[in-house]
């Protein structure tokens, strides 16, 4: 309900209220006297219908008739009645037939005329309903037996017009509310007009807009410094909204430039809020809001965690989707709901594969010349062999000794090239000498077989000498310890567009294809037993891969069972495949 009509309520149940008052008191006021006055003129109509009884013999005869001639003479009810209650005439019957009326003999004023007192009482007609006043007194005309004389008069006839004072007055108070009204309406108007402005105003900064609210000047005075708060609230709520904008849009930005997935759930496990990893490594499309995330997640484990996670606080858990692996951590929320964060642990965990491979494969490598070092050690410790058998055992030392210092050196090589502490030199190196370079010095290690080795092609790439040189000499080592006598290798070097390729092919028992994709692994050998007693230690192409890619080429491997084995890689070559002048940089 508006103010206004509360007011209005208000006013005219006040003004109703007292009126009503003013007329009850005013009744009150006029009425006694009234009262008093009718008490009166009874007992005088009494005393008159006392002496009329008295004196007329013949009217006082007849109670029957009597009672209706003093009736039409005193304008007032008169009943007759003998001592006994019996009613002898009464000129409120038709016919004057009072034969079925009942007993007065209980009536107070009977009782009292009875006693001798006269007195006028008020009170109910037992026959009208009606309230009346009643007197009565005893008469004794001459010869005849005494009885009472009764009258009677409604009330009515006095409070009737003092009955309708409150409503005259409520009548006068309804005419001046409809005054009030339309006074309210009129002054209250242009009141309303500048509130619905004001509101309207409003609901506008509800949405955003500020620019609505009416001039103050034009405003009610009553409303002017309402206008002004909401002014300067506009001007607040406006700031803060920009500011809210601001922190808002700086946060999905931040929440979007992390590389860890977030995925903030609602109690009933729908999506609040995903960022643009949680999309990418759940591989999701762009989700709807509020969408349940159980008809988005495939996975069922993850979708059922996801699910329980926003009820129940659980551990972190790793899933694998697809060729990732992820960790996935719930942080529950206290009005409800849960933000999972999910993580990429792909990388780490092969990290760590390789790291519980490369100890267990260096252990086993280094464990083996040890042991056979030890045996001999002892050997020669406990007693005195024979000097041939003496030398052996001092050779076999010697052997594991250089063994593992290879081993040793190659994983020291390994390490600096995966840790990224070498970093290759850009120089210009002609490849074909190298490849003759250390050729010459790996064949004397290898005199009494019968070997071919070629060189075909030239050509100048940008690149580590020393690298270059390392990986000719793994490669060609690699190649010395898997071809028969007889055999042949060859490195052959040919431009390939901005690089040169350098492919060095050997005529051994060649690689299974299955083995083929994991010659480059660390410590990974395709017939164990043969590489080792050739002296290998399985990390050789491992290093040969990190040295072409640090100089900024790449390395693949082609075989065919059988029919040997060719190792190609390139390198970014220098235009017109020769040397700069000497001096010349890049």
């Amino acid at each position: 309900m508006r103010l206004a009509r509360r007011f209005f309520l208000l006013a005219g149940a006040l003004l109703l209220g007292t009126l009503l008052l003013v007329g009850m008191g005013l009744r009150g006021y006029v009425e006694g006297p009234r009262l008093e006055a009718e008490r009166e003129r009874m007992l005088q109509s009494l005393e008159l219908a006392s002496r009329l009884l008295a004196t007329d013999i013949a009217l006082a005869s007849d109670p029957r008739n009597a009672a209706p001639e003093l009736g039409r003479l005193l304008g007032l009810r008169v009943t007759l009645v003998s001592p006994d209650g019996t009613v002898l005439g009464d000129s409120g019957v038709l016919g004057g037939d009072v034969r079925n009326m009942e007993s007065h003999a209980t009536r107070p004023e009977v009782l009292l005329a009875l006693q001798g007192r006269t007195e006028v009482l008020q009170r109910r007609s037992a026959t009208q309903g009606l309230p009346t006043f009643y007197v009565a007194r005893m008469v004794d005309p001459e010869g005849m037996d005494p009885y009472l004389v009764r009258l009677a008069a409604p009330t009515g006839a006095i409070r009737g017009p003092l009955d309708q004072a409150p409503l005259l007055l409520g009548g006068l108070g309804l005419l001046i509310l409809l005054l009030l009204e339309v006074g309210f309406r009129l002054v209250a108007g242009s009141f309303r007009r500048d509130a619905r402005r004001l509101e309207e105003g409003v609901l506008a900064m509800s949405e955003g807009v500020f620019d609505l609210l009416p001039p103050r000047d034009v405003l009610a005075p009553e409303l002017s410094a309402l206008g002004r708060a909401l002014e300067q609230l506009g001007e607040e709520v406006e700031g803060r909204g920009r500011e809210i904008s601001r922190d808002r849009e700086e946060l999905l930005s931040i929440l979007d430039a992390m590389a860890e997935g977030v995925l903030a759930l609602t109690e009933d496990a729908r999506i609040l809020r995903m960022n643009r990893a949680a999309v990418r490594l759940l591989d999701l499309p762009q989700p709807e809001p509020f969408a349940p995330v159980g008809t988005l997640i495939r996975s069922t484990p993850l979708r059922d965690y996801l699910e329980e996670a926003v009820v129940l606080p659980l551990p972190p858990r790793e899933f694998m989707i697809g060729p990732r692996t992820l960790r996935v951590s719930a942080h529950q929320l206290e009005p409800g709901g849960a933000v999972m964060t999910v993580t990429d642990v792909t990388d780490l965990r092969k990290m760590e594969k390789v790291r519980r491979d490369f100890v267990a494969n260096a252990s086993h490598e280094l464990k083996t010349p040890l042991t056979a070092m030890r045996g001999f050690a002892e050997a020669l410790a406990e007693g005195d062999p024979p000097e041939p058998l003496r030398q052996q055992f001092l050779s076999s030392i010697q052997r594991n000794a250089v063994r593992m210092q290879v081993l040793v050196d190659d994983l020291l090589d390994l390490s600096r090239l995966e840790s990224g502490t070498w970093v290759a030199e850009e120089d210009a190196v002609d490849v074909a000498p190298v490849a003759r370079d250390v050729w010459a010095l790996l064949n004397p290690q290898h005199a009494g077989r019968d070997l071919r080795f070629a060189v075909k092609g030239e050509g100048v790439v940008l690149a580590d000498a020393q690298a270059l040189a390392q990986v000719f000499q793994n490669l060609l080592d690699n190649a010395l310890r898997h071809i028969p006598d007889g055999g042949s290798i060859w490195v052959e070097i040919r431009p390939r567009g901005p690089e040169l390729e350098v492919e060095v092919r050997d005529s051994g028992s060649g690689i299974p294809a299955q083995a083929l994709p994991r010659i480059f692994e660390r410590f990974y050998r395709v017939d164990e037993g043969r590489d080792r007693s050739a002296g290998g230690t399985g990390l050789g192409l491992a290093i040969v891969r990190h040295l072409v890619q640090a100089m900024g080429g790449d390395v693949e491997a082609r075989s065919v069972l059988g029919e040997g084995t060719a190792i190609r890689f390139r390198l970014p070559r220098l235009d017109g495949s020769v040397l700069p002048p000497e001096g010349a940089g890049r």
